[in-house]
């Protein structure tokens, strides 16, 4: 029997070259964006949440989040993040490949015999037949391990031009310079700025300064419904067949200005689901915007917030949610005109 179920998404939008360390200085408290004076760029929620986790190795933002070979990305200074909805929580966002993109050319064959299983100054990876060990191992391991740095690909390697000694990850590439201070001798590639740069011009849409999204606490819009989560089941066979339907409603609309949105994910039976993933495509005069959503909380609900810009009169802004439950999606979309 086909195992059917039907999603509601309803938008509600309301009108209104360097390593350093980050600076939120939109609303910190703001769970929706954080925009980053220093390089003038804005992360946006499932990124966000991300971030939160890892920014202190990932360095400040160097572009907006924009559509990239099927997926929504956002390159900061050391890496590249992509958007996978369709990923079991946690992970819905994945660090690009950018060691195995930006250096093809740095693998090496597998080491022919493997450390023992029990020394601790060695990690041995047999899908890379790779080692990484002493103070790469420990950098490693600090700063996330697999889910960063993917796997060794590389022996280490003395390298003239940096004047240290380096191993190649899938994502990253790691120096190691003996004669730097304790804490300081492993350090990792600005890869994110560096493929960017070779993919990129400097004046490509996404990389140029935007505008603060301000997306700190959203105007009220009254009460909303609750009703108990609900949770689509895992089925024998992937057979699910989604349908959203959207409905926007714009408490003010204007040419400038903060936008706030509201998604509210439902079954056919008006059941909230939580945790489902989703990312947003505002399409405006200037072109669309790329937005990765927070999951869905217990009550069925994700909120983003953006700023319109200035927009011409009377333009038409089209607000596009593509909703994922696994491999299956579905998207619902709306429109207003600027007034």
């Amino acid at each position: 029997m086909k195992l059917a179920r039907v999603l509601m998404v309803s938008l509600i939008v309301l009108g209104g070259g360097f390593l350093s360390s980050r600076t939120v200085v939109a609303d910190s408290s703001s769970p929706y964006c954080a925009y980053f004076a220093e390089t003038k760029h804005n992360v946006h929620g499932a990124f966000l949440l991300y971030y939160n986790r890892r920014g202190d190795y990932l360095g400040l933002p160097l572009t907006e989040a924009f559509w990239e070979k099927g997926r929504v990305v956002q390159y900061f200074e050391r890496a590249r993040l992509e958007f996978v909805p369709e990923n079991p929580s946690p992970h819905r966002v994945e660090i690009g490949m950018l060691g195995l993109e930006y250096y093809p050319d740095k693998t090496d064959p597998p080491i022919r015999l493997p450390p023992p299983l029990n020394d601790p100054n060695f990690a041995y990876f047999q899908e890379s037949g790779q080692v990484t060990s002493f103070a790469f191992k420990d950098y490693f391991d600090k700063q996330g391990g697999r889910e960063v740095f993917g796997y060794p690909i590389s022996w280490v390697r003395y390298e003239r031009e940096a004047n240290k000694f380096v191993q190649y990850f899938q994502r990253q590439r790691l120096l190691w310079d003996p004669l730097a201070p304790e804490g300081r001798q492993v350090t990792s590639t600005p890869l994110g700025k560096l493929a960017l740069e070779k993919n990129y011009p400097a004046d490509f849409k996404w990389r140029l300064p935007a505008p603060n999204d301000w997306c700190g606490t959203p105007p009220k819009i009254g009460p909303t419904p609750t009703t108990p989560p609900f949770v689509i089941p895992t089925p024998g066979i992937s057979n699910l067949s989604l349908t959203l339907k959207v409905q926007v409603r714009f408490r003010q609309t204007g040419t400038t200005g903060p936008q706030y949105v509201d998604v509210i994910v439902e079954d056919q039976a008006g059941r909230r689901l939580a945790d489902i993933a989703a990312y947003a495509v505002v399409h405006l005069a200037d072109g669309p915007r790329y937005l990765p959503l927070l999951p869905t909380n217990s009550q069925g609900m994700a909120t983003f917030g953006f700023e319109i810009g200035k927009q011409p009169p009377n333009c038409s802004v089209l607000v596009e949610v593509v909703a994922f439950s696994g491999p299956v999606s579905a998207t619902g979309r709306d429109t207003f005109t600027c007034q």
